[in-house]
């Protein structure tokens, strides 16, 4: 079995390399097109995981606040303004908004 992929692999080593050395500039748009094609699906790949964390982010925080509007008075203010950003767009993290100048 061993044996085998080695042979395989000296094949496609070997046919890569004449196909290089005969054709360079159709070898050339071949890799420029897998690598396109590649990087296209590793951004499809990060929009899709990038969806899927805020997705779980937004169901968290929902979650969370749900649960503690029958708690204390601030955990419902930190529920409500995590939707939104506080005065003067900067998100302090704890829901409290910045001492205004």
């Amino acid at each position: 079995m061993v044996v085998l992929a080695r042979v395989i692999g000296t094949i496609v080593i070997i046919l890569v390399l004449f196909a290089i050395i005969t054709e360079p500039q159709d070898s050339a748009e071949s890799v420029q097109s897998g690598l396109s094609t590649a990087g296209d699906a590793g951004s499809s790949l990060t929009v899709f995981f990038s969806s899927l964390v805020s997705d779980l982010e937004s169901i968290s925080v929902s979650g969370s606040s749900s649960g503690s509007s029958s708690g204390s008075s601030s955990g419902s203010s930190s529920g409500s303004s995590s939707s939104s950003y506080p005065a003067g767009g900067v998100e302090t993290g704890d829901g409290s908004a910045p001492p205004t100048p």
